[in-house]
């Protein structure tokens, strides 16, 4: 059974890194493993935040506060094979 994971980008005012690229290479190496959803979505168990800088301005919102669990993406530094066995894992990054 695939993840049902959250993804969420900050607003991209000042981003340090192509954060939609990030994704990308992130999503590649979850292959189907996990099935990506919008804040829509009624499970709101693990969410992915992709920040483009240090400030992560949407982890102050509110919706995202009635989350299980935030996973915060602040650069593109991390390997994302290591980022997806975190998200499966329910492990910190």
């Amino acid at each position: 059974m695939r993840k049902r994971i959250v993804l969420k980008y900050c607003g991209g005012c000042d981003p340090g890194f192509d954060r939609v690229e990030y994704f990308k290479e992130i999503q590649n190496a979850a292959g189907d493993s996990i099935e990506w959803v919008s804040l829509d979505d009624r499970d709101l168990g693990t969410v992915l935040l992709i920040s483009g800088c240090d400030t992560a301005c949407p982890v102050e919102n509110m919706v995202l506060r009635a989350c299980r669990r935030i996973v915060v993406i602040r650069d593109d530094k991390r390997n994302p094979a290591e980022i997806v066995q975190s998200l499966l894992s329910e492990g910190n990054l």
